[in-house]
């Protein structure tokens, strides 16, 4: 018995590293699985792989960056295999830039791929799994939103897509349909494309691991074993699993019923509104 038997699941930029480890072990844990990616060639390999070795594929080539291009993706996957169990958001791309050389048309293009190819094909795949009674979305976000050098675009994205499952946990509770997040961590093309851009800066932020470690813990939140798992992020980095706080009020704040820039800045000064928070992933 697999963990995702009789399932269809729907993989976004599945032809390499992250998203075909998650397509690859999503179809050997018995999942008929729908390999989406921009490159044919690539989305045909993972499919033909997964059949090669006994299981269940198909493809829907094409960008999940439109709304229409979204809509084919998850259409694709409910007339191929008569339904959409899953959905694993993992289509993304990687831009590097210092704030003062930022190119508007590559912040653009980040977010409408990450953040906006996430939230159409996730608002495809809510209906239709709405419609049927139930389903798991898995959002793909990165520790990178909480603050990374160079990664405003991306980190900005990835930020989004946390606060998109947020909230459509909020929405979704007690319908069925479950949504919840990874942040994966993996030695990929994004690692040595950040390990080149920052050289000794960014030692320690990437690991070794192969994409397969991550993906059992996108298998377990498709499943139903997961049931009782909704609006969470899910972290994996190199050999550890762990969880990321939703967003906190920190302890019980100053109170004042008429502020004042003065009374701020004493409030601050005095340290009665909190502890000032490093900036990037830490641990609480």
């Amino acid at each position: 018995m697999g963990a995702l038997d009789g399932k269809a699941v729907v993989v976004t930029g599945a032809g390499r590293g992250l998203g075909a480890a998650y397509a690859r072990l999503a179809a050997a844990e018995g999942a008929a699985v729908l390999v989406n990616d921009v490159d044919a060639d690539l989305a045909l390999t993972v499919a033909a792989q997964i059949t090669a070795s006994g299981g269940q594929a198909d493809v829907a080539v094409g960008t999940i960056s439109t709304w229409d291009g979204a809509g084919a993706v998850v259409e694709r996957c409910v007339e191929v295999f008569g339904a959409i169990d899953g959905l694993v958001n993992n289509a993304g791309i990687f831009r590097l830039a210092h704030p003062s050389q930022q190119d508007p048309d590559e912040f653009r293009a980040v977010i409408e791929v990450n953040l906006l190819g996430t939230a159409y094909c996730g608002l495809h795949a809510i209906r239709a799994m709405l419609a049927q009674g139930g389903g798991s979305v898995v959002n793909v976000t990165s520790g990178a939103h909480a603050g990374s050098a160079a990664m405003g675009a991306y980190g900005a994205s990835k930020g989004g897509v946390a606060s998109l499952t947020y909230c459509w946990a909020a929405d979704l509770t007690g319908t069925g349909v479950r949504v919840n997040a990874v942040s994966p961590n993996a030695h990929t093309r994004m690692a040595d494309t950040f390990e080149a851009y920052l050289g000794a800066a960014a030692k320690g932020q990437n690991v070794s691991k192969p994409p397969e470690q991550n993906a059992p813990a996108v298998i377990y939140l498709l499943s139903d074993a997961a049931a009782a798992v909704h609006g969470q992020v899910v972290r994996i980095d190199g050999d550890e699993l762990s969880m990321i706080a939703h967003p906190v009020v920190q302890g019980t704040g100053a109170q004042d019923a008429e502020w004042t820039v003065e009374k701020v800045e004493a409030a601050f000064a005095a340290g009665a509104v909190g502890p000032i928070s490093p900036v990037g992933l830490h641990r609480a």
